[in-house]
């Protein structure tokens, strides 16, 4: 028989295993894969998209420079770091400079997400079309080859088309029969191309989930020029879109 000693004991300890469950499901451990607020888990596994609609899903995207696309999809595995980032952004924008530079250094974003507080059009219209931005990061996380094959299949459809080639703004360099490399014309100036992806490309690519706001309906690039830091851009991500160079 139990004494009533080694009863008491025992709802004493079934007591302290209760709240401590509690206490863990209060505090979001509701299910093991949950993540600290402000912070994105890795992109989930889908079902694999066909070259189609990984064209559809980079082309708003595909005619920028190599070393802007390349940051662009590491910080779209980062939805909700991009959502923050962006509101941040907005309630900050007195910051310039080194200023800026040194704020953003302090939060707890991942690099190729704080390199696109430089370019703050960018980091917008990646946080308005949040639906888009998921797909193209989980894309690009399970997909990386195919997604940049789509990247270069787009910018042959643009430069047959006569909308690709080398401005004031940016070069355009036919490295190989099927890499096409975009660099800025001026290393200080990084100018970020507007343009219509319906159509662009000679072919009208509708992408689910993202509006291309004001941009004109003409099948032109227009530009927005930047001066971010250059370390920024290097240490945020190293691969060019070419995949036998890096910039």
């Amino acid at each position: 028989m139990i004494s009533e000693c080694a009863k008491k004991c025992l709802s004493l300890l079934l007591s302290v295993v209760l709240a401590a469950g509690s206490s863990q499901v209060l505090n979001g451990f509701q299910s093991p894969g949950a993540v600290p607020a402000g912070e994105s888990g890795p992109p989930t596994e889908s079902a694999a998209m066909n070259a189609s609609e990984l064209q559809a899903l980079v082309a708003p995207i595909a005619l920028y420079p190599d070393s802007l696309v390349a940051q662009i999809l590491t910080a779209a595995t980062f939805p909700d770091q991009v959502a923050i980032a962006n509101y941040w952004l907005q309630q900050n924008k007195s910051l310039t400079g080194s200023a800026l530079m040194n704020a953003v250094n302090t939060q707890s974003w991942d690099v190729s997400v704080k390199a696109l507080t430089q370019f703050p059009s960018v980091l917008d219209n990646l946080a308005k079309n949040l639906a888009w931005t998921s797909s193209l990061g989980e894309a690009y996380h399970n997909q990386q080859a195919a997604v940049m094959a789509a990247v270069q299949t787009l910018r042959a459809q643009a430069q047959a088309a006569g909308n690709l080639k080398s401005t004031p703004q940016i070069t355009v360099v036919q490295q190989a029969p099927q890499t096409i490399v975009i660099q800025p014309a001026n290393p200080q100036i990084v100018y970020v191309p507007q343009y219509n992806p319906a159509v662009i490309y000679g072919t009208p690519y509708v992408v689910p989930g993202y509006s291309a706001g004001d941009v004109a309906a003409a099948a032109v690039i227009g530009f927005i020029s930047r001066r971010p830091s250059a370390t920024r851009i290097r240490a945020a991500h190293s691969h060019s879109m070419a995949t036998t160079t890096e910039c």
